[in-house]
């Protein structure tokens, strides 16, 4: 990595507390510090970056909704502002690969400032070949965010942390044809428990066979068991609330490169949801998705995709959620410096399986509509700026939203 005196000069004096401290303008005048930058294939390199975000209607609280009455302010809409650091390892040796990312956030609310935290996020991977027919790959990672209120209407900080190790292994058998193992052990914490939102682990042991030609395309088949676990949480005899969960399920995943300009991918989740005390809120189902990828040329782009998901919910209408979405992201590099891109999406959620009789089911219908435009004045120096506008429509009235967001922030890279 060649960062030069200067860089380096700029980079640790005083200084730079100030510039993150301050934004984006303060980046700004970091600009004029860099005189080289990260090369893409630096075995270590670092990120920096700031940011502001305006959200409308940061509650997501439905418009015949009084603010001060739902979360002590006449405002509901606010302006956040984040400052990041990150690192970045990525180093091969003979046949093992190490790898690194690591993040810290500064997350400051301008009027909700009860909300202000830091978030830190990382993930690290050994990936290696034990034998010419023998690869094995170790991983760890922490992601942190604060819960969205789209659907919690729980308005205080309420930050989920969620840490993951997993095993997996691969052993070629002969030809195309390889063994897939793996197994998972994840732990989610919820600074405040609530009813949809609590702290549980999960383990996961997996199995599959995988069919992967030398054109670069792969078909794999996957039996999965998942047992869940809340953590201090008592039987919930009012809501038929388990303390643990079994998942079984069994995944068709297909990659496929029908051409050089298009990508194929999806797959398809069988899942049956057991409880071992309340059999109310057991479920089965499909979900999965299909994504397609076409390249019309070196600077256009176009992304569709359809994904249905599958989810337990707790009340007396319902136990789980089917959400289907589609999707459409078309994407232009308008210029060597700008890349402009737009994505629309369409979702309905569907509540089923109520443990009260003749209850009125919830469906939700929601639509995204997202424009962008990234700007790289210099390799290591991105501006990226976007405005979003998104609406729910549902029967239940507590959950019908509009809200309107903006976004500007500026990374760099050395």
């Amino acid at each position: 990595m060649n960062l030069g005196v200067g860089v380096n000069s700029c980079f640790f004096k005083k200084e730079y507390v100030k510039i993150i401290s301050s934004g984006i303008s303060g980046l700004l005048i970091l600009l004029t510090c860099i005189s080289a930058s990260a090369d893409q294939f630096d075995t270590l390199s670092y990120s920096a970056s700031a940011g502001f975000t305006f959200d409308n209607n940061l509650f997501k609280l439905p418009s015949g909704v009084d603010p001060q009455l739902a979360i002590g302010q006449s405002n509901k809409s606010d302006v956040i502002q984040t400052e990041s650091l990150g690192i970045n390892l990525d180093k091969k040796y003979a046949n093992q690969e190490i790898i690194f990312r690591g993040n810290v956030t500064n997350n400051k609310y301008n009027t909700f400032s009860n909300l202000d935290y830091t978030n830190s996020v990382y993930s690290a991977a050994w990936n290696g070949n034990l034998t010419s027919r023998l690869s094995v790959g170790l991983s760890d990672s922490r992601t942190q965010s604060l819960n969205t209120f789209a659907d919690i209407h729980v308005y205080s900080r309420n930050l989920t942390t969620i840490d993951t190790s997993h095993l997996s292994a691969d052993w070629w058998l002969q030809s195309n044809w390889h063994l897939t193992f793996g197994a998972t052990n994840s732990k989610t914490t919820t600074s405040q428990s609530v009813i949809n939102n609590q702290s549980y682990t999960s383990k996961v042991a997996e199995w599959g066979v995988k069919y992967a030609p030398a054109n670069g395309s792969t078909m794999a088949f996957v039996s999965r068991i998942i047992q869940n676990e809340n953590i201090n949480s008592p039987l919930n005899y009012y809501l038929l609330v388990d303390t643990q969960s079994t998942d079984t399920q069994m995944e068709l995943d297909l990659n496929w490169l029908p051409s050089g300009k298009s990508m194929l991918s999806g797959n398809l989740i069988n899942i049956i949801h057991q409880n071992p005390t309340f059999n109310q809120r057991d479920f089965s189902g499909t979900e999965g998705g299909i994504n397609y990828l076409y390249s019309f040329n070196d600077k256009t782009n176009l992304n569709i995709s359809f994904n249905r998901g599958i989810s337990s919910w707790y009340d007396f209408s319902s136990s789980y959620i089917v959400n289907d979405t589609f999707s459409i992201a078309p994407s232009w590099q308008t210029s060597t410096r700008t890349n402009m891109h737009i994505a629309v999406s369409r979702s309905k959620a569907n509540y089923f399986a109520p443990i009260v009789p003749n209850t009125t089911a919830r469906l939700d219908e929601s639509q995204t509509e997202t424009l962008g435009l990234n700007w790289t004045p210099q390799r290591s120096v991105t501006l990226s700026a976007s405005i979003q506008n998104s609406n729910r429509n549902s029967n239940f009235s507590s959950y019908v939203y509009d809200d309107k967001s903006a976004n500007l922030s500026l990374q760099i890279n050395f």
